[in-house]
């Protein structure tokens, strides 16, 4: 399965998510979020984990080199200064930050900041068993990664925050309890 299969599997059992979902009590608007954060997380594991390629002869080579799993660990961040693999990370995860505040009933910067943290935590172990399992990796293991995700995060959530702010004070007249409008500015974000 190449990554477009992977990308159209994904957009239809999101929407398949939606169409079963949205007929229950509830905004329309939390489900069509839900769905966004489902594509979203297949999105960024089609990024950060795939492909996992199981290849004896890759494997043989890399043992053949001297390869160990430390290799591919730097737990040292930023040790050459911020690089363009930092501000991706930073910017892939931003979504995430957005979408986890859209579908919470309520979302504090402390939230937000153990689910960044847990994201990009979570992603850099993946990458490691998969490394583990394989016998060798073409990724490193970064503690820089966790530390980028955790700030895109946060700043989804601050954006979030700030439109969730905004909206709350200027209610426009003739706004329908269902409309987006009304879905973004009933959410509690606290500081």
């Amino acid at each position: 399965m190449n990554l477009i299969d992977f990308i159209i599997i994904l957009i239809l059992s999101a929407a398949i998510w939606l169409t079963a979902f949205a007929v229950k009590k509830g905004s329309i608007w939390k489900y069509v979020f839900g769905a966004a954060f489902t594509v979203y997380l297949m999105c960024a594991a089609s990024i950060t984990v795939f492909p996992i390629q199981f290849s004896p002869t890759i494997r043989a080579i890399f043992a053949e080199e001297g390869w160990k799993i430390t290799d591919c660990i730097v737990l040292v961040p930023f040790k050459d200064g911020i690089t363009a693999d930092d501000i991706l990370n930073v910017a892939m995860t931003v979504p995430f930050g957005v979408l986890i505040t859209l579908i919470r009933k309520k979302t504090t910067w402390k939230n937000a900041l153990a689910a960044g943290a847990a994201f990009g935590t979570a992603t850099e172990l993946l990458q490691l068993a998969i490394a583990a399992i394989q016998g060798f990796s073409f990724r490193y293991i970064d503690t820089a990664d966790i530390i980028c995700n955790l700030a895109g995060t946060m700043l989804g959530w601050m954006l979030t925050a700030l439109l969730i702010r905004f909206l709350q004070k200027s209610k426009p007249a003739n706004v329908g309890e269902k409309s987006l409008y009304a879905y973004i500015s009933e959410k509690c974000v606290k500081q």
